[in-house]
C-alpha cells in the first residue's frame, strides 16, 4: 500500500472568482448559481482536466460591506451575513466608498493564489471586470500605470497573487461601468479577456444601456439580450449560450497552450432563444446572441407578443 506525500504539491485547480450583487451575500449568491456551477463544471472540466488536474473550485467571498451598518466592514461582530456590499455610492458621478478596501479585502480572501476566471452579477459584474482588466494589466504596464495613477490599489492586488495572468474569462450578469471620472483607467485601452454580458431588457435596476457601455469597452465581447429584469437566467436556452462561450474560450485557450486532447471545439451559436422569467408564467419572448461584428444588426425587440 502506497502513502501519499504530504508534501507533494496539490493538483492544480481551475479558480473562479464569484461576486454576488449588491445588497447579497455569498451564501445566496451561492444558492442562485448552483445551476450554473454544476453546468460550468460538466461543460469544461473536460477541456481543463490535462492543465488543471485539480478540478474547478468556485470562491465566493462575502462583500466586506455590511449595508445594515453604514461604515463598517466584514470583521463587525453585529454584521448582517446576508446584506452585504463591495462599495458604497450606487451614481454614476460619485468615487466609490470602500471600492479600495475591497480590492485589499479580496487580495487577502485568495490568500496567494492566482484565479483564471470571475463571474459576477450586478454591483459584482461590474467588479469582475475590474479585477480583470487589473489582472490584463499584468502584461501591459502602460494599464497598470494609468491605474495606480486614479489610486486604485492594482499593485497591491496583484502582488498578493504571485503569477497572475489575464483571467480565461469573465461573465458579468447585469454588470455596469465604473464612475469614469475616477476609473476609466479600468476600461482604456480597450479590454481583451473574453467576456460575455447578459442584459435584461426590462432590468429597472441596471439599464440595459448602463450595461451596454461596459460591453463596449471590450474588444470581443458576446452579448445577450434577455426579456426580463435584474436576474441571472438560468432557463435551459440560457445556460446553453453561456456553456456554448465557455466552452470555446476554454477549448482556444487549451489549444494554443497544447494542453488539449481529444476534447471537440463547441459549436458557434448564433441563435433566438425561448425563456421565462422565474417567478411567472411562460411567455414568449426572444433572447438575442451578438458578437461585436454584428452589434448594429441586433437590437433586442422590447414588445412582449
Amino acid at each position: 500500500m502506497s502513502l501519499s506525500n504530504p508534501n507533494s504539491p496539490k493538483p492544480k485547480k481551475f479558480r473562479i472568482l464569484m461576486l454576488h450583487g449588491y445588497a447579497q451575500s455569498a451564501r445566496v449568491f451561492r444558492i442562485k448559481m448552483r445551476l450554473l456551477m454544476e453546468q460550468i463544471t460538466h461543460s469544461i472540466t473536460p477541456t481543463l482536466s490535462n492543465e488543471y488536474p485539480g478540478g474547478i473550485e468556485f470562491l465566493f467571498p462575502d462583500g466586506p460591506v455590511n449595508l445594515h451598518a453604514p461604515g463598517t466592514s466584514s470583521s463587525d461582530p453585529e454584521r448582517d451575513p446576508e446584506n452585504q456590499a463591495w462599495w458604497l455610492n450606487l451614481d454614476d458621478i460619485s468615487r466609490y466608498i470602500f471600492l479600495n478596501e475591497t480590492i485589499q479585502y479580496l487580495a487577502d480572501f485568495l490568500n496567494g493564489e492566482p484565479i483564471h476566471g470571475a463571474i459576477g452579477f450586478s454591483q459584482g459584474g461590474a467588479l469582475a471586470v475590474m479585477i480583470s482588466s487589473m489582472c490584463e494589466a499584468t502584461i501591459n504596464p502602460k494599464r497598470i500605470q494609468a491605474i495606480q495613477d486614479q489610486g486604485i490599489p492594482a499593485n497591491t492586488f496583484l502582488d498578493s497573487l504571485p503569477g497572475q495572468q489575464p483571467l480565461k474569462f469573465v461573465l458579468s450578469f447585469c454588470g455596469f461601468k465604473g464612475t469614469m471620472d475616477y476609473y476609466s483607467s479600468l476600461y482604456t485601452s480597450m479590454l481583451r479577456t473574453p467576456s460575455f454580458h447578459a442584459i435584461g431588457a426590462f432590468d429597472t435596476m441596471i439599464a440595459a444601456e448602463k450595461s451596454e457601455l461596459l460591453v463596449n469597452s471590450f474588444v470581443a465581447p458576446q452579448v445577450m439580450h434577455y426579456f426580463g429584469g435584474h436576474f441571472i437566467p438560468r432557463d435551459r436556452e440560457s445556460l446553453r449560450a453561456i456553456m456554448g462561450f465557455l466552452q470555446r474560450t476554454c477549448y482556444s485557450e487549451a489549444k494554443d497552450s497544447g494542453s488539449i486532447v481529444g476534447v471537440k471545439k463547441a459549436p458557434e451559436q448564433r441563435v433566438l432563444l425561448d425563456s421565462s422569467v422565474p417567478g411567472s408564467c411562460r411567455i414568449a419572448k426572444m433572447f438575442l446572441i451578438r458578437r461585436r461584428p454584428v452589434v448594429q444588426m441586433c437590437r433586442v425587440r422590447r414588445t412582449i407578443a
